[in-house]
């Protein structure tokens, strides 16, 4: 029964049905060699698919990507080119943030702030720059 059963599917894959079919002979239709409507057929649908490629390279580039959903919070604050190749970046990754330096074939870390926004230095110098301005302000009046 297996044999028999296997006998049918080696005829059916080496003789499909459609080798049993009639065909009907038909003879090729005259096509010319060159027609001015087939050239600006031809054109046209060239124009559709270059216009297609150039419409969607721009809505890539205005929309941007798939959004990606990154799992670590990373921002570029900004950066700094040091030369023709080299720049310094500053980064915030998980709120500390980095100064990295980038060159074509290295990326090292030159600082690390703890804490972003302002130092603690410099908050105090501001806070005794305001209690010394108003103090001058009060001895004028």
């Amino acid at each position: 029964m297996i044999k028999l059963l296997n006998n049918v599917i080696i005829f059916f894959i080496f003789f499909p049905i459609t080798a049993f079919a009639e065909k009907e002979i038909t003879k090729p239709a005259t096509v010319e060699a060159f027609s001015l409507m087939g050239a600006l057929n031809m054109a046209m649908g060239l124009v559709v698919v270059i216009a297609l490629i150039l419409g969607l390279a721009w809505v890539l580039k205005k929309y941007g990507r798939l959004p990606s959903h990154n799992l670590v919070d990373m921002k570029v604050l900004g950066g700094l080119s040091l030369g023709t190749r080299e720049k310094a970046i500053l980064i915030e990754v998980d709120n500390k943030r980095l100064l990295v330096g980038v060159t074509p074939g290295h990326i090292q870390t030159l600082y690390v702030l703890d804490q972003p926004g302002v130092d603690s230095n410099i908050e105090s110098a501001a806070d005794s720059f305001e209690s010394k301005f108003e103090k001058v302000l009060d001895n004028q009046k």
